[in-house]
C-alpha cells in the first residue's frame, strides 16, 4: 500500500507529491490594433497579422488578462454610447410627456400611473446601466467564481 506520511492534522500517502503542472496561456495580440485574443495552444502558429504572447506565470496571465478586462470595458462603452445616442431622446420625450400629463391629470388614478410609470422608468435606466465584468476561466476557479 505505501508508506503514510503523518502530518499534524492530516494523513497522506507518501506516494503523493505536491506538483505543479504548467500550463502556459497563449494570447494573440494584434499588431496594428493591439486587439487582444485568447489563443489555441501553443504549437499552433499565431494568424496572420498577429503576435503570439505566450504567459506562463501566473502574473502574465493577470496582466494581459487585466488588458482584456479593458479591451471589454471600452467594447461595452461604445456600444452603450451608441445605444444612447438612439434611445436617449425617446426616453427624454416618454419622460417630459409622463411628467406633463401627472401634473395635468384629472383625477388622483391618472396622476398615480404616472408617478408609476415614471418609477419603472427610472427601474429600467438603473438596469440598464448595470457594469458587465468579463474573467478568464484559469482566474474564476481561483477566486471561487
Amino acid at each position: 500500500m505505501g508508506e503514510i506520511a503523518n502530518t499534524p492534522h492530516l494523513w497522506i500517502p507518501a506516494h503523493l507529491k505536491a506538483a505543479q503542472k504548467r500550463i502556459s496561456v497563449v494570447f494573440y495580440v494584434h499588431h496594428q490594433t493591439r486587439r487582444i485574443l485568447v489563443g489555441f495552444p501553443e504549437q499552433f502558429p499565431a494568424p496572420e497579422g498577429f503576435i503570439k504572447v505566450i504567459a506562463t506565470t501566473a502574473r502574465e496571465v493577470d496582466q494581459m488578462s487585466q488588458k482584456m478586462r479593458e479591451q471589454d470595458a471600452r467594447d461595452e462603452a461604445m456600444t452603450e454610447e451608441q445605444r444612447e445616442a438612439i434611445e436617449g431622446p425617446v426616453r427624454s420625450y416618454v419622460r417630459q410627456e409622463l411628467q406633463n400629463r401627472m401634473a395635468n391629470a384629472r383625477n388622483d388614478i391618472n396622476r398615480e400611473f404616472c408617478r408609476f410609470a415614471l418609477a419603472r422608468l427610472d427601474e429600467q435606466d438603473r438596469k440598464r446601466r448595470m457594469k458587465r465584468e468579463s474573467y478568464m476561466h484559469c482566474e474564476a476557479v481561483e477566486d471561487g467564481k
